[in-house]
């Protein structure tokens, strides 16, 4: 009877240690297991989608005369008062700068409403976030010229055919000027010559008769005895990046970039002479020009008009440069209200 008791003892012995090695695998499976979980859904500040957006901004620019308000503001150092970290980079050619648009190098750039428009409808994840210039013709003193080669008789106009660079703001604005003097654009042939240098010079030399070309150039080709034609207006926009725009942080710091532009036209209005040879460094005024050349500007940064954004789509449409249909409120971001 005692021997039997004993092996019950023992028995029951063996069950409780069976039963707590057993608890003791749980608990340490159960504690490895939401160590993993932890883990797994604790959020990696690297890769989550929003959670290191950098502040800094990338502004694209090229050498046109509407981008002195960045190089004023860089000069007197607006950015750092208002602790903006903005990163001007250049490039050569509008077609470097929209790669770089293209690709996301660059979050904010100066454009035009017809090139801005065609990446637009072409799916590339930008708005227009400000119209620099012009509405009006004061608003300042710089442009599109069509003009004639030195010694042509415009009196008698008959212009058969003009050197642009096609697709571009610069056809554009030469169809209206040519509907201004009455003249249908589909019967003219437009000769498509991409470099503005190429294009003055050629107009120059008189190997084309007409063209079309911006400041400084179209200035320039009027000291070269070359004949003024008609004039339109400067039209600038800047665009940004989508996703910063949605992003409350970064928004904040593209309206302030607005601001400090505006800041910068400011200083600029009270005392052109101050920033004479800093722009003409910049944006390599031909020699010819800088003593001469003085950029007035009356006007601030704003939203994009809607009828300028309307004739421009609709000389998209009729050239058939728009690849799906867009709107003013799918472009255009309302930041200056």
């Amino acid at each position: 009877m005692f021997r039997l008791e004993k092996k019950i003892f023992y028995f029951i012995i063996l069950i409780l240690v069976a039963l707590s090695l057993l608890g003791l695998i749980f608990y340490t499976s159960r504690s490895i297991y939401n160590q993993q979980l932890s883990t797994l859904t604790t959020p990696v500040a690297t890769s989550s989608v929003g959670a290191n957006l950098s502040t800094k901004i990338r502004v694209g620019l090229i050498p046109v005369i509407d981008v002195f308000p960045f190089i004023v503001a860089e000069q007197e150092k607006l950015f750092e008062k208002e602790k903006l970290d903005i990163e001007l980079i250049w490039f050569g050619s509008a077609r470097d700068r929209d790669n770089a648009i293209i690709t996301g190098r660059i979050d904010v750039a100066i454009h035009d409403p017809i090139g801005s428009l065609m990446l637009i409808s072409n799916g590339v994840p930008i708005k227009i976030i400000a119209f620099m210039c012009c509405e009006k013709s004061y608003e300042n003193n710089i442009g599109f010229y069509l003009i004639g080669r030195p010694g042509i008789d415009t009196k008698n106009l008959n212009i058969s055919s003009v050197a642009v660079s096609k697709n571009t703001i610069i056809e554009y604005v030469a169809w209206r000027m040519l509907e201004n003097l009455g003249i249908d654009p589909h019967k003219v042939n437009f000769v498509d010559i991409p470099s503005i240098l190429n294009r003055y010079q050629l107009l120059i030399e008189g190997k084309i008769e007409y063209a079309v070309l911006p400041d400084p150039w179209g200035s320039l080709a009027l000291t070269k005895n070359a004949s003024l034609v008609s004039f339109h207006q400067d039209l600038v926009v800047l665009v940004a990046r989508e996703d910063l725009l949605n992003n409350n942080m970064s928004r904040n710091q593209i309206l302030k970039l607005l601001n400090v532009l505006n800041e910068a036209i400011d200083l600029y209005i009270k005392n052109p002479d101050k920033y004479r040879e800093i722009i003409a460094a910049k944006l390599m005024i031909p020699a010819e020009l800088r003593s001469s050349f003085m950029l007035k500007w009356n006007t601030h940064i704003k939203r994009l008009p809607e009828s300028i954004f309307n004739d421009s789509l609709n000389w998209l449409r009729e050239k058939n440069l728009v690849s799906q249909e867009i709107t003013y409120q799918k472009a255009v971001e309302d930041l200056l209200k």
